[in-house]
């Protein structure tokens, strides 16, 4: 198959592509589709977030990428569309019909980030067309489980995208303080930080500096074995676990959520619905610990199927991770990657925890739920940060 080739209908494009279900089987030119030349790439971002994170803002910066994910896939609905999440923002891909559907969406999370977290949401809109000429935009989709569905990126559209909305204001859309009706509904943020089981919990980002999208591909999958050998399987690296996973009861810790559900609300509401989550976390404890079904909902099995909902892996012109290792094993991968970036193969970004925080979208309560994995205390937003400045260096010329 010809990784240009185009689905008859653009709306539907990424519902009509072929599912795969093994995330190895991504790892081929083959199984990506180019996307159709009249839609729209939408990407949203944290201006700053460096110092927000360093502010103690992290749990703020999830929040607001989260909320605007549900946003913009609620303003979309019942059509599914190819979007990644990055830890202080996220990408979209949007067809033509329903670019207009998603603007109050945009503008209704970047008034909710000011307004709320005090942060500035940067918000832009990119016509495919203009970036054809710099890249390409390959997608496929790969479906871990019924809950659980990504969209893998290659061809350096999404970084070009990125690059134009920073650099060209024409492609931003303005934040004005008319109230807009975007909806958050799904979004959930409910979750103490979730210790590792191990030493470390590291996010990772790896850009390969081969142009060649056969050869990306090979580097990334010469990193998933290495990441296997090191730390061990899936289930030996996954950054979830279920024994280390308890609700919050705070105030610090569902501020996330109570500012996106009470974004319009008076002081006494938001502490009314501040007692009504805690309300739920109650019930929902109750639900875990005694192994209650409610319909479909099995809760004696959420935490297992939690973990295996969790979005903690994603390609979109990089591959980033969040993985649990000793600290020896840890090292050893970071030594490699070293190793990788000193023969020119590479660039990466490390940031070490010692717990992970996760933001979710639930679509149908204890049943159809998937969760946004980050590091606490940085993650993908200090992992870029560190990514960045290698890149910026650039003096480390490829050897092959």
């Amino acid at each position: 198959m010809n990784p240009t080739h185009q689905p008859a209908s653009s709306e539907r494009f990424f519902e009509e592509l072929n599912v795969l279900t093994d995330f190895d089987e991504i790892l081929h030119t083959q199984h990506f589709q180019a996307l159709p030349d009249d839609w729209w790439i939408v990407v949203t971002d944290v201006v700053n977030s460096t110092q927000a994170i360093q502010a103690g803002q992290y749990r703020a910066i999830n929040a607001v990428g989260g909320a605007t994910v549900a946003a913009i896939t609620n303003a979309v609905k019942p059509l599914h569309i190819p979007y990644v999440f990055g830890g202080d923002g996220a990408s979209f891909c949007i067809p033509n019909s329903q670019l207009e559907a998603i603007k109050p969406a945009l503008i209704g999370s970047a008034q909710l980030a000011r307004d709320s977290f005090q942060l500035d949401l940067r918000i832009g809109c990119v016509p495919y067309v203009d970036i054809k000429p710099h890249a390409q935009i390959l997608i496929a989709r790969f479906q871990k489980n019924a809950s659980l569905e990504q969209a893998v990126f290659i061809g350096g559209g999404l970084t070009v995208a990125d690059r134009l909305i920073k650099q060209d204001s024409n492609y931003s859309l303005p934040i004005n303080d008319l109230e807009q009706n975007a909806d958050f509904s799904g979004f959930e943020c409910r979750w103490n930080r979730i210790p590792s089981p191990k030493d470390v919990t590291l996010s990772l980002i790896v850009k390969p500096r081969q142009t060649d999208l056969s050869q990306q591909l090979a580097l990334y999958a010469e990193l998933k074995a290495k990441i296997r050998q090191t730390a061990g399987d899936e289930q030996q690296h996954h950054p979830i676990n279920p024994q280390g996973m308890k609700l919050g009861f705070s105030q610090k810790t569902l501020m996330g959520e109570l500012e996106v559900k009470g974004v319009h609300q008076t002081t006494w509401q938001k502490f009314k619905t501040l007692w009504k989550l805690r309300y739920e976390n109650l019930i929902g404890l109750v639900f875990m610990t005694f192994s209650i079904q409610q319909g479909e909902a099995k809760w004696g099995n959420y935490k297992t199927d939690f973990m295996a909902n969790s979005d903690y892996r994603k390609l979109d012109d990089m591959y980033r991770t969040v993985l649990t290792a000793s600290e020896a094993q840890c090292q050893h991968l970071i030594d490699w990657l070293e190793t990788q970036y000193q023969a020119g193969h590479l660039y990466y970004g490390t940031h070490k925890s010692n717990a992970a925080i996760v933001t979710c979208l639930i679509n149908k309560t204890g049943v159809d739920h998937m969760h946004f994995v980050d590091g606490a205390d940085g993650g993908y937003a200090s992992a870029a940060s560190a990514l960045k400045t290698q890149i910026s260096r650039g003096a480390i010329q490829p050897t092959y």
